[in-house]
């Protein structure tokens, strides 16, 4: 009985990721790319209001990778998925693809915004790979950071640290465990 209730939920998750990842053209896959692109600067400004050393954690990084809007959909088995920019020295680079499947109480649509710090070249160096998809808690290490009680961000010695935020603010709870990144091509 209970697998009765539980295929309609993966059929609209199923659905519900068909409709956010949407066609994967080329030209559809360019689009995206411009669209995060213009939306990094921003996406920036909104990182540099959270906490007081904020800009300062992605000056003094060599390079991060900026997600403008990862969207998460889904009942019960939920999709996220999300065009990244990284920036190197501040300069856009490449772009990348970020998906992952939750699974738990979730009903509904959200978004929110995440940007990855790479405090050092040889942790820069292992994500860019070519044709390796990284995934979290796999080939991929990452810790989630929040904001202290001075109103500034953790910034733990760690290789690779991701900071989450929505307009509510930042999001030090959520976890990345699963969450896939792919260097999408420069078609």
């Amino acid at each position: 009985m209970k697998s009765k209730k539980i295929l309609p939920s993966i059929v609209s998750t199923v659905a519900i990721f068909a409709m956010l990842n949407g066609c994967t053209t080329a030209a559809k896959k360019l689009e995206k790319q411009h669209q995060a692109s213009s939306d990094v600067n921003s996406t920036l400004d909104a990182f540099y209001i959270q906490a007081s050393n904020a800009r300062e954690i992605v000056y003094a990084a060599p390079a991060s990778l900026v997600c403008p809007k990862i969207t998460k959909g889904g009942f019960l088995v939920g999709v996220e998925s999300g065009i990244c920019a990284l920036q190197v020295n501040g300069i856009t680079q490449e772009y990348y693809h970020t998906t992952a499947v939750k699974m738990g109480l979730l009903a509904g649509v959200e978004s929110h915004s995440m940007i990855l710090i790479f405090n050092d070249m040889a942790s820069l160096e292992d994500f860019r790979i070519d044709g390796k998809d990284l995934e979290v808690g796999s080939n991929l290490s990452i810790t989630t950071t929040q904001k202290g009680a001075s109103g500034a961000i953790d910034a733990p010695n760690t290789a690779i640290n991701a900071y989450i935020f929505s307009d509510a603010g930042l999001m030090g709870d959520l976890s990345l465990e699963g969450t896939t990144f792919k260097k999408l091509s420069k078609e």
